[in-house]
């Protein structure tokens, strides 16, 4: 009888400690979410540097680095759709949110992209006269601007697709009254529908499709838009249900599940050639886990601590970031290094110190471009339209 007590006090124990919070209530900290989400977009900032630091600049593709990627994009994506969402959406709000994607996003990325080929055209070429180089600026211009890549800027030109796209979702929604937990629900429909379509796309487009069709997908990104438009809507079903997804992700119990999942999914994932199913199961174990993770550590960005408000700070900046720091990249591409090589090809052990070293030096660099350039209000007007 004793035993048999024992044995129910410490299941009884067990239970209650996995199902204890992490900390306070988080459904009543509203500013703490909002600091811990800023600070994850700062750490998912810096994720891509680093896969541009090995890919673009070292030419080194390491198994770390494949594995960041499943759920590095995604992730940029699931929190973009969990700002852009809300309940009341108005067309003053939308007439609004539009403006601001146009003249804050798009022009900055468009100026940004015309400076970086006049950069990468004039690095890398000897020309006989200004004519030979508007015609060689011209023509990398066309076949960047055309291309799906377009010379790394696709990400920006895309999110502004898929928010115009969600935009105008958000705003039939927001004028039919339908309540906030039903929004939550079209969105995941939306979010499976989108998954399907890509896979549909995927079957369609191939390298054997008429020219104009490829054309047009690349001209317009459509084979990037089609694949993260998914975790996008996502993060605006999440936001439907912020409040409940903290206080349930928040439990010991999940944390410990999730951590545990998202092991055991990354362990067994192939390296290179995922299958579609098995990418978007990998990107939203990866989103799930690093929500997770970060609401464990919200009090390190609620607080004063240096690191937490460095990389809020990051992630309310990532534009520029983003934008500018291909630059750098390109020059870090032409640096013969072998001894870099040799030491990041050594394991993960000397990789994730070395490059993300490399990767804060270059967020802190472009951070400390942009500080400039405020210096001077009208150039940084002229650049980012704020």
């Amino acid at each position: 009888m004793k035993m048999t007590l024992n044995i129910r006090n410490y299941f009884t124990a067990t239970r209650d400690f996995l199902l204890q919070p992490y900390g306070d209530n988080t459904s009543s900290q509203t500013e703490g979410r909002l600091d811990f989400i800023d600070g994850l977009r700062g750490v998912t900032m810096i994720l891509v540097v680093y896969w541009h630091v090995l890919v673009m600049s070292l030419n080194v593709t390491t198994y770390t680095a494949m594995t960041l990627q499943l759920f590095r994009m995604p992730l940029f994506f699931f929190i973009s759709g969990f700002f852009a969402y809300s309940f009341s959406f108005d067309r003053s709000k939308l007439k609004k949110r539009l403006s601001n994607r146009w003249h804050r996003q798009l022009l900055p990325t468009a100026f940004i992209f015309i400076g970086f080929i006049l950069f990468e055209v004039a690095y890398m070429g000897n020309f006989n006269g200004i004519g030979e180089f508007l015609g060689a600026f011209f023509n990398s211009a066309i076949k960047n601007s055309t291309s799906e890549f377009k010379s790394g800027y696709w990400f920006t030109f895309v999110l502004v697709e898929v928010f115009c796209i969600f935009a105008l979702i958000n705003y039939l929604l927001s004028s039919t009254k339908i309540s906030k937990g039903r929004q939550g629900i079209i969105f995941l429909a939306l979010a499976a529908i989108c998954g399907l379509a890509e896979w549909g796309f995927s079957q369609a487009v191939t390298p054997k499709s008429p020219a104009t069709v490829k054309g047009i997908c690349e001209l317009f990104s459509l084979t990037h838009l089609m694949k993260y438009q998914v975790f996008f809507y996502l993060g605006a079903a999440a936001r439907c249900y912020d409040t409940r997804i903290w206080s349930f992700l928040s439990r010991r119990g999940i944390g410990i599940m999730v951590a545990l999942m998202t092991f055991l999914v990354f362990w067994y994932t192939p390296r290179f050639r995922v299958p579609l199913w098995l990418f978007y199961v990998a990107a939203c174990t990866g989103i799930l886990f690093s929500i997770t993770l970060f609401l464990y550590l919200r009090r390190f960005f609620n607080g004063h601590q240096a690191i937490g408000r460095l990389l809020k700070y990051i992630g309310k900046n990532t534009l520029p970031i983003y934008l500018f720091h291909y630059f750098i990249i390109r020059l870090l591409h032409d640096l013969d290094l072998p001894w870099l090589v040799g030491g990041i090809k050594a394991g993960a052990w000397a990789e994730i110190p070395i490059v993300t070293f490399i990767s804060m030096g270059i967020v802190l660099t472009v951070l400390g471009v942009d500080a400039l350039l405020k210096i001077k209000p009208r150039i940084h007007k002229i650049i980012f339209a704020c």
